[in-house]
């Protein structure tokens, strides 16, 4: 009984000796942290992960760190235990520094379905925020792009318009390469300058990657260096790609086609986390783009037999309507095909009892004659007016007969 009651002495006295405090988020919350010198433990903020669902497709999970300054460090890991061993190397000197060494940032992106810890080790008072967008417009809009891009790929891939566009894109992105490229060839090939070019890309991506991380503050400091580089670089695609041409040859638009589907492919998969359900959208799209209109049609005319769509009659006003569009449309065909030389007018007119009203329909006027429309009109005043009753019938009648009884009797 002593020794287990030591056991959990133990055991809690450890628990409770851990040199770190986790603090599990499973919401949006927001933490603010003023640094005590007293404290001896480590904060420790985890994100407990979501069960993958429909609606987690397009959800986006963030920790968002709100400092004044930028002097603090960040650690990332699986668990605390990962997050605190990284915290202690750093903190004393253990830690291995390289050129492509991790940057701490204030908005980290975190995996929607597997738990993920951090700590930041710093003197200044801060807050942490843990975001979650429900609905990611960044998201939607990718997805929809990468689905786009895959059904409009075969009218883009002969469009000299997007032609020009992506070759601009591209010379002004890769004039950097091309200029290494060259450069390269003026070198001897030796195996020193393979040494030297090996290395100088290992410096270029690293100078790509302080510029990607710098870029807002370099679009500020040098707007009118990157104004003149992006003009030359662009006008040079341009002449290039005009010199070249947009592809002519059928195989080259299928190349191209070919190529923007596969783009949109990747964007549309990697455009959500839940990977499976972003794959179940793109065999969903790619399904629909290649499926047989055959077999549409098929399926169409198989539902109209056996669910035949119910006729709907027309109102009076509906059927008034279309006779006299259909009539007036009829006219009108018919006046064009006896101007046109296709129509023998002449002896047309040897067959008519009316040649004169024939020319006069021909040049535009009515067909009727006022004698015709005023008959007509008649006629319809007279089916539009209300027929008497026999009641009403009836009474004439009583009133004629008292009427010639009271003249009879005045005769007498």
């Amino acid at each position: 009984m002593r020794l287990s009651f030591l056991a959990l002495f133990f055991v809690i006295n450890t628990a409770h000796s851990l040199p770190y405090d986790v603090h599990w988020l499973g919401g949006p919350t927001v933490i603010e942290r003023d640094i005590s010198p007293t404290k001896q433990t480590v904060d420790v903020y985890c994100y407990s992960g979501t069960a993958k669902n429909l609606l987690a497709l397009w959800q986006t999970v963030k920790f968002n760190i709100k400092i004044k300054t930028d002097e603090f460090s960040q650690y990332l890991g699986e668990n605390p235990e990962q997050v605190y061993k990284d915290y202690t190397e750093d903190s004393y000197g253990w830690a291995v520094v390289t050129p492509f060494q991790k940057k701490s940032y204030r908005s980290v992106s975190l995996n929607l379905f597997t738990p993920t810890c951090m700590a930041i080790n710093t003197k200044q008072k801060h807050s942490i925020e843990l975001q979650i967008q429900r609905v990611d417009l960044w998201r939607v809009l990718i997805m929809a792009g990468g689905i786009a891009l895959i059904f409009a790929s075969r009218s883009l891939s002969g469009n000299p318009v997007f032609f020009y566009l992506c070759g601009i894109v591209v010379g002004i992105s890769a004039s950097f390469m091309v200029i290494v490229y060259y450069v390269s060839r003026l070198l001897p090939r030796k195996t020193l300058t393979y040494g030297i070019l090996i290395g100088g890309w290992t410096v270029g991506v690293y100078i790509f990657q302080q510029i990607w991380e710098n870029t807002r503050t370099l679009l500020l400091s040098y707007q009118n260096y990157l104004f003149w580089y992006t003009f030359l670089a662009g006008f040079i695609s341009f002449v290039v790609c005009y010199r070249i041409g947009p592809p002519k040859n059928e195989r080259s638009k299928n190349l191209v086609m070919w190529t923007l589907q596969l783009v949109g492919v990747f964007v549309t998969f990697f455009s959500s986390q839940y990977q499976e359900a972003s794959a179940a959208v793109l065999i969903s799209a790619l399904v629909v783009k290649y499926f047989p209109r055959s077999w549409l049609f098929r399926i169409q005319g198989y539902w109209r037999r056996k669910f035949p769509p119910k006729p709907r009659l027309l109102t009076s006003e509906e059927y008034y309507e279309q006779g006299a569009r259909e009539t007036k449309h009829s006219l009108d065909e018919l006046r064009k095909h006896c101007a046109s030389p296709d129509c023998a007018q002449w002896r047309v007119m040897l067959k008519l009892h009316d040649a004169k009203r024939f020319a006069s329909f021909v040049e535009g006027n009515s067909h009727l004659s006022d004698d015709e429309i005023l008959g007509y009109e008649s006629y319809a005043f007279s089916m539009d007016r209300p027929k008497p009753s026999a009641s009403s019938t009836a009474n004439s009648l009583e009133i004629s007969d008292d009427d010639s009884s009271e003249d009879y009797d005045d005769e007498l």
